[in-house]
């Protein structure tokens, strides 16, 4: 029969040493850092793109898209490029200064234009041109860009009866202008 315990074994100078306890869980701290970078950079992209959105996003379309009754009043004041061809004979040059007033057209529509400034050699009856400005209430478009397409030899436009005709050699002895 075991002993009685006595006085000694509930010493507590007599127990054996027993593993440590694990310590307590501490709370962990939240780091906000990274969340607060990725909010600061998401509001830099929005900012920039807020800012640069009215110059870089241009919109681009052809002369009978812009003219059309219900597209015309969606078009005024904005920023777009319009292609087309110029039309014959519609070309007017102030002398002694850059400024020029032409038509651009296609399928039918036409779109008058004014722009100041340099014309690319280019720039004649018929060529394929992208003009970049603001359509005014008036109807009359403000370019500050010209660019003319160089047209090849199978692609270019000749004047026919008075209209731009795509695909169309020019006749015998007669010289494009």
């Amino acid at each position: 029969m075991p002993a009685a315990p006595t006085v000694a074994d509930n010493d507590p100078a007599n127990v054996p040493p027993s593993r440590p306890l694990p310590r307590a869980p501490t709370p962990r701290r939240r780091s906000y850092g990274p969340w607060i970078g990725l909010g600061v950079v998401v509001a830099l992209i929005a900012v920039i793109g807020s800012t640069v959105r009215g110059s870089a996003f241009v919109y681009s379309k052809y002369v009978d898209e812009v003219v059309q009754p219900a597209e015309r009043a969606r078009w005024v004041g904005r920023t777009v490029r319009v292609e087309g061809l110029v039309a014959p004979a519609s070309i007017e040059h102030r002398p002694g200064t850059r400024e020029f007033r032409f038509r651009v057209t296609r399928n039918e529509a036409v779109l008058p234009v004014t722009y100041a400034g340099i014309v690319p050699d280019t720039f004649r009856d018929c060529a394929g041109v992208t003009v970049r400005g603001v359509l005014g209430q008036d109807g009359v478009f403000r370019a500050d860009e010209i660019v003319a397409k160089c047209p090849s030899k199978y692609e270019a436009a000749t004047v026919v009866n008075g209209r731009c005709v795509v695909g169309v050699a020019p006749a015998q002895g007669t010289r494009m202008r």
